[in-house]
């Protein structure tokens, strides 16, 4: 019986402010015997900014095959909705444990493996920049040297530890509660998880019956809804100029998008936003003076 050819992911992708609710992501099974299975369901997948939700049962993982590599031409951040990750780089053994609400952070030509750890699954965010549609995912990934061996323990720590905390070169970043770094915009408040020239992630926080500032950016923006209920509010779009979301909603707001937030529970609004290419300068939304 003959095996079935890679199935490649799909690239759904907006030209107008829009929202997408969970049953409007598109389905997608990446991986094969070798590799382990993932059941993805892509939200945005352009040629600025590629952002999905995978998810794994309990035992579940996914590693790499010659025909699934797992290395990639891009930054990539890793956001765990519901369960536990653990995330190595299996050319070093390198590992690191992600809960909900929590992430890990990787740049380009780093090799990863996944594992639902515990006995619940896990469902995970990713966003990832320069996208598949620029060829930096598995065309990318094929012409890459391949990985032979892998590590499932990091040898540089056997007879060093914790003597050598802070001294190993790192390839994956944890990013926990402690790690953000926060700023505001009047009433807007951001924690930033990553920010590099290719891709910005945020979760961003906006107390009840607030309205945030005008803003724009250069970059593809992408939004999901954690907590509470919000409104983007996006005037200058043709046929609508608000968007609804309750919890658990996203929107893709295309390049050069003006755009507000207001947050319209009973509870303070919490989401997490993805700019890609990233966000570089404070110049992109305006001076902060009201």
């Amino acid at each position: 019986m003959s095996t079935p050819s890679r199935r490649p992911t799909p690239r759904p992708a907006f030209d107008r402010p829009t929202v997408i609710g969970a049953s409007d992501r598109t389905r997608h099974v990446w991986g094969d015997t070798e590799s382990g299975f993932v059941l993805d369901r892509v939200y945005l997948s352009s040629q600025l900014l590629h952002v999905l939700e995978f998810s794994m049962p309990s035992g579940g993982r996914f590693g790499h095959s010659p025909d699934n590599p797992t290395i990639f031409a891009a930054d990539e951040l890793l956001y765990v909705l519901d369960g536990t990750l653990l995330l190595s780089d299996p050319s070093t053994g390198e590992t690191q444990r992600a809960k909900a609400g929590e992430a890990v952070f990787f740049r380009r030509d780093t090799w990863h493996h996944g594992r639902a750890a515990g006995d619940t699954g896990v469902r995970v965010l990713e966003f990832f920049s320069p996208t598949p549609a620029t060829g930096a995912s598995s065309a990318y990934a094929r012409r890459q040297p391949y990985l032979e061996r892998t590590a499932t323990v990091d040898g540089r720590l056997l007879g060093s530890w914790p003597m050598a905390a802070g001294a190993l070169e790192q390839r994956l970043t944890p990013v926990r509660e402690h790690d953000l770094a926060w700023g505001t915009r009047g009433p807007l408040e951001l924690a930033l998880l990553a920010a590099t020239e290719h891709l910005t992630v945020m979760r961003c926080h906006l107390r009840a019956g607030a309205a945030s500032r005008d803003e724009q950016h250069p970059g593809e923006e992408f939004v999901l809804l954690l907590s509470g209920r919000l409104v983007i509010n996006t005037p200058a779009a043709e046929d609508a100029n608000c968007l609804y979301l309750d919890a658990g909603d996203a929107a893709v707001l295309p390049p050069g998008t003006p755009h507000s937030y207001l947050s319209a529970g009973g509870t303070q609004a919490i989401w997490l936003c993805g700019i890609g290419p990233g966000w570089t300068s404070t110049d992109d939304i305006g001076p902060e003076s009201s």
